[in-house]
């Protein structure tokens, strides 16, 4: 029993114990704990650290390796903090202070949120609130078979879906069967949300090539498809970041034509200079070959059957 408890202490304190005390002190003196923790231990969110850190480098110019994965250990740190900073905020709460919005939601017309697995999307459901607006998220199911041994990490997930739920005004959207709800949600005058960099392992269906990196990629189109279905635009938004102050500007883009046939390729771009800006705060790093590969595998069919034998 202390064995299977001591096994649980790295969870307990990088997805509770670490951001919850960042959460509640006041926040310049609470990034400096959160950036100290990254430079000078290793103790919290060091795998996908240090996956990122072999990554990374072979595909943008990393001057130094160990600043950049210290940079990835405060990128989780900050996201996970967000969840305790949102749970000490009313739904309708003004932003605070070191999250700045630039630009605004459209007031006039339905709309799908498009953003990417690039900073911290915690905050797009509380501007979203704060708009007028109940939002649909869609995503996989948080399912505790899919986390044998690490009971922490799943019930994280619950306390962050839940948090999101109480933000949105609605419930999120599992998949499969999640295009009837999400139509629904549109109809009835919800905005729906909508992460784009999905890479084929995650999101077979509909992927269409696009640039990104200076490499040949592909994202999914199905947010494109169902956002001409409802006759609604797509609205870009992502996060831009201060690191040194420990300040994040939030910024909604300009809707885009969801029938344009270049509007996956701007998206892509969007996704390309903030992650070239802030190469840490990218998620998915550790995804990057493969999903290199695996489009072009969609691309050229006899590169699927050179992998395949």
């Amino acid at each position: 029993m202390i064995a299977k408890l001591r096994s649980q202490l790295p969870d307990a304190w990088q997805f509770f114990v670490a951001p919850a005390l960042a959460a509640v002190l006041p926040w310049k003196l609470a990034y400096r704990w959160l950036r100290w923790l990254s430079r000078h231990s290793r103790s919290a969110f060091d795998e996908p650290a240090q996956a990122a850190a072999a990554t990374a480098p072979d595909y943008l110019a990393i001057a130094d390796r160990e600043a950049f994965a210290a940079n990835v250990r405060l990128n989780c740190l900050w996201d996970t903090a967000d969840l305790y900073l949102s749970l000490l905020r009313g739904r309708h709460a003004a932003l605070p202070w070191h999250v700045q919005q630039v630009g605004a939601w459209p007031r006039d017309s339905h709309f799908i949120a498009a953003g990417f697995h690039h900073g911290h999307g915690h905050w797009v459901f509380r501007t979203l609130a704060r708009a007028g607006f109940d939002a649909s998220l869609v995503s996989a199911r948080w399912d505790r078979a899919d986390y044998p041994g690490l009971p922490l990490r799943y019930w994280y997930g619950r306390l962050r879906g839940g948090d999101v739920q109480r933000l949105s005004g609605r419930p999120v959207v599992f998949r499969p069967g999640a295009k009837a709800q999400l139509a629904r949600a549109l109809d009835e005058g919800a905005a729906v949300v909508s992460v784009l960099d999905m890479p084929p392992r995650m999101a077979p269906r509909g992927q269409r090539p696009v640039r990104l990196l200076d490499r040949d990629a592909s994202f999914p189109d199905g947010t494109l498809e169902l956002a001409k279905a409802a006759g609604v635009t797509i609205v870009p938004y992502w996060m831009e970041f201060d690191l040194d102050r420990g300040v994040r500007r939030f910024v909604i883009g300009e809707p885009l034509d969801p029938a344009d046939p270049a509007t996956l390729q701007k998206l892509a771009d969007l996704l390309d200079r903030a992650i070239r800006l802030t190469p840490s705060a990218w998620f998915f790093w550790p995804e990057w070959p493969r999903w290199i590969a695996d489009a072009a595998a969609a691309a050229d069919p006899s590169e699927a059957t050179r992998r395949a034998g």
